[in-house]
């Protein structure tokens, strides 16, 4: 009599559905890191995602132009752009991550961060909140990916140089990391890797141009230049003067280019005191360019600036000698 009001197939496929739901309810749904990839996609090469994280966007770009924000973002005469950028060509990829729920952004910013910044790596800029300007406009203008829209007081930016490994090869270049909770809570975690090209690469990090006339071009087109082959003992003595030449061969070269030589140095003494130190470099620098070059010294001003500049290129920034175009 059963099987008159209930046939056998309606039956076995209510019995399919009851069980079906049983295993949902015991097990949970599926955790999400079992979700899959976008298509294509991979982690970069040595730098881990967050637990459970799901690569969503994943992009690549050969050879292209890059604008690295060292600032704010703004909007001024009709323009969105960074209070304050870098613009280098390399090789650029993209990669965006769906963050699990339940996790503190603080706590997936910091995941992230402490990997770019590990190995000496430098942070070159940060902010948080609205500190970084509108979020429409870090997910728009400069990561080109809507889904990065969020409220302004849920984001989070760093811009730092990066080293790494790939493929057996040594990389260098720069990583831009944003964080960001929209507003139906979803997060998301966003890197830029821009590789460098190997030997473009090379320059900057040791700031060397390979003769005294592309020196000197570099240094009227960017007003600054690090000076390699210099080095300091523990008493500010110089110990490496291989650089000297460098800078009385630019000096030699344009009679009328004026220059401050301007010292830098990061260290655990008290700013008065790495300012010292770092301006006791420079004189020693700019008297040795004076007494080996014959370079008239009313040319030359040295000045200390300890760790109050602490960007430059790729490459040793905390203790560096610079050369800066006297106006």
């Amino acid at each position: 009599m059963f099987d008159r009001y209930f046939p056998p197939s309606w039956l076995s496929r209510a019995v399919s559905l009851r069980v079906f739901g049983f295993v949902l309810l015991v097990l949970g749904p599926a955790p999400a890191s079992l979700a899959a990839d976008v298509a294509g996609s991979s982690d970069y090469a040595g730098f881990e995602r967050f637990p459970g994280a799901t690569i969503v966007d994943y992009r690549q770009q050969a050879s292209t132009v890059y604008n690295l924000p060292l600032g704010r973002m703004q909007r001024a005469a009709g323009t969105v752009a960074p209070s304050q950028a870098e613009r280098f060509q390399g090789h650029l990829r993209r990669i965006t991550y769906e963050i699990p729920d339940g996790y503190p952004d603080e706590e997936v910013y910091g995941f992230y961060r402490d990997q770019l910044l590990s190995q000496n790596q430098r942070a070159l800029f940060s902010c948080q909140g609205r500190g970084c300007g509108s979020s429409n406009f870090w997910a728009n203008d400069v990561f080109g990916n809507r889904i990065l829209y969020g409220p302004e007081t849920s984001q989070f930016y760093l811009a730092s140089t990066y080293q790494g490994v790939r493929d057996g090869e040594d990389v260098n270049g720069y990583a831009a990391l944003y964080v960001v909770t929209r507003g139906n809570r979803r997060m998301y975690a966003h890197i830029d890797f821009l590789e460098l090209p190997a030997q473009l690469a090379a320059e900057q990090r040791e700031g060397l141009d390979a003769t005294p006339q592309a020196l000197e071009q570099r240094l009227m087109r960017e007003r600054a230049v690090v000076i390699t082959g210099l080095g300091f003992d523990a008493s500010d003595s110089l110990i490496n003067d291989e650089g000297i030449a460098q800078i009385v061969d630019v000096l030699q070269r344009n009679a009328l280019l004026n220059v401050y030589i301007v010292g830098h140095l990061q260290d655990d003494d008290p700013l008065e005191t790495l300012q010292a130190r770092s301006a006791q470099r420079a004189e020693a620098v700019l008297n040795r360019v004076v007494a080996e070059g014959g370079i008239d010294v009313d040319r030359l001003q040295a000045h200390g600036l300890g760790p109050l500049a602490p960007y430059c290129r790729p490459g040793p920034c905390g203790q560096r000698i610079e050369l800066v175009i006297r106006p």
